[in-house]
């Protein structure tokens, strides 16, 4: 790890914010929901924890959650135990680690959306 700045929440708020069709709700005390749709078409595809290193996001594989986990840069998330969902300790990662988790994770939920919701969002 180099010697650059701590991720802050804005960066990883500015990160997510970026991507295509994203909006963000405030939920489960504070916590950062950010989804892919619309309010009445959407899927959840980050959770940032505010002031505490954490960003909860899906991987495309148990292999890269693994993979993940073993370099001790995030853990199991331990209420969203099955499709491959990861707590990822930003603290221990670069801001570019981070923004390409995030695409990834957009990535795999957009992809679970109907063909109707994809094409309402441009997301095809």
């Amino acid at each position: 790890m180099s010697n650059t700045p701590p991720i802050s929440d804005a960066d990883v708020h500015k990160a997510a914010m970026a991507l295509p069709s994203v909006f963000m709700t405030e939920q489960w005390m504070g916590s950062h929901v950010y989804k892919v749709g619309d309010p009445d078409t959407f899927k959840m595809f980050a959770i940032l924890n505010p002031g505490k290193a954490q960003l909860t996001l899906k991987t495309p594989s148990p292999e890269i959650a693994a993979m993940l986990i073993a370099a001790e840069v995030a853990q199991r998330h331990t209420h969203m135990p099955r499709g491959n969902w990861v707590m990822l300790k930003i603290d221990r990662l670069e801001l570019d680690d981070v923004e390409e988790r995030l695409q990834t994770s957009h990535t795999v939920v957009t992809a679970t959306l109907t063909k109707a919701a994809r094409k309402k969002f441009a997301l095809d």
